[in-house]
């Protein structure tokens, strides 16, 4: 059994222990600041910690047993989880500034933390070479091969694709059609590095070493209804409760770029807040994590026919049912978006792995570029 305390940057937030063998975590009874835990996490009388919640939220701060090859790397490492490997560097991040310290140990977030100080960053042709020393990867989630590496003392996030490696030049995609309708500083931009069917996508951390990324996965908890509401509306209700002004307005932008672009994987955890830790003051996080879309896993069967359609999230599974919640298309500018279907072939069309899905990506944003259109007319 091992005793540690949960900080939140420089701030003591409360005791726990964590038990290597078990891999069961304890509560101690001694929360000093309840305030800045991870949202959720200790009741709201703020007396008490949930070790499921901790547990919970840990496991999703870990590598996913899906990414592939962490079997091997467990194995190197001796250790039976990807849970395990995150308190080999101190539970610390480059989405938010939490970490463990062990009991009575004398060292502090200033001297260690991946804001302040550079990290060993790998060239091996394994992505998980880092993985299991002092390195921001060992928190990072998702099923797809990443790494950070360090520039210009500042973290950037390399990721690769999959069996035709379209997300990274998806992800080029989102970001060309990001900057012809949302202000910089709404979306994250990511630049290609690398050709064809090795290429790798690179984006800088948005955010700063006073701030958090908080999924919508813990803003949603904040509010429990008595009666059934929708997800949508909970959700909102959650962000006015953390003073969030322009929620309603950021999911808009969301669902109708989503909407363009075919995502089918806008989950609860690649969309939320930002949250300073030394105010608590929250602000919507920049649009990210767009790869799994355009079509990308649609069959060869499929390219030949004219069904656009797509499975939709995270409000409902219905495209055109999702995109029905947006009222507000003041910000919508449909001429910002003449050509942009050529753009998008164009980018994809760099790598000759796609060379047989680039007409029919075409084909699909101008269907729902027109949809939209439609739409903001009423």
């Amino acid at each position: 059994m091992h005793a540690f305390t949960l900080m939140n940057r420089t701030h003591e937030v409360f005791q726990f222990c964590y038990n290597d063998v078990t891999g069961l975590f304890y509560d101690q009874n001694r929360i000093v600041d309840p305030g800045r835990a991870p949202l959720g996490m200790v009741s709201s009388n703020g007396k008490k910690v949930s070790t499921k919640l901790l547990a919970f939220w840990w496991n999703y701060r870990a590598i996913p047993t899906i990414r592939e090859d962490i079997d091997v790397k467990l194995e190197q490492l001796e250790l039976r989880a990807p849970s395990q490997i995150p308190f080999r560097s101190w539970g610390l991040s480059l989405s938010d500034q939490y970490w463990i310290k062990p009991f009575r140990s004398p060292v502090q977030w200033e001297d260690i933390n991946f804001f302040y100080h550079g990290f060993p960053s790998s060239d091996a042709a394994s992505w998980l070479d880092e993985v299991g020393g002092r390195s921001p990867d060992n928190t990072t989630d998702g099923e797809l091969p990443k790494r950070w590496v360090c520039e210009r003392g500042r973290g950037v996030l390399l990721k690769a694709g999959g069996r035709l490696n379209q997300e990274p030049y998806n992800e080029a995609v989102a970001t060309a059609l990001y900057r012809r309708l949302l202000p910089k500083g709404e979306y994250v931009p990511y630049t290609l590095r690398g050709v064809g069917e090795r290429a790798v996508c690179a984006c800088e951390n948005f955010v700063s070493s006073t701030e958090e990324y908080v999924p919508a996965y813990y803003v949603r908890r904040l509010v429990r209804h008595p009666s059934p509401r929708s997800d949508y509306r909970r959700y909102l209700d959650c962000c006015a409760n953390l003073g969030v002004a322009n929620a309603e307005e950021a999911l808009a932008k969301m669902i109708v770029c989503d909407d363009i672009l075919g995502n089918r994987d806008r989950h609860w955890r690649n969309f939320g807040l930002v949250r300073d830790v030394e105010t608590g003051a929250c602000r919507t996080a920049p649009l990210f994590d767009t790869g799994n879309s355009l079509w990308s896993k649609v069959t060869s069967e499929h390219l030949a026919t004219d069904d656009y359609s797509f499975t939709a999230k995270p409000f409902h599974t219905d495209a055109s049912r999702q995109l029905r919640l947006v009222r507000d298309w003041l910000w919508f500018d449909p001429s910002a978006l003449k050509g942009f279907e050529d753009e998008a072939a164009d980018i994809l069309s760099a790598n000759p792995a796609l060379a047989g899905r680039v007409d029919f990506v075409r084909r699909a944003v101008r269907w729902h570029i027109d949809r939209c259109v439609k739409a903001s007319h009423g």
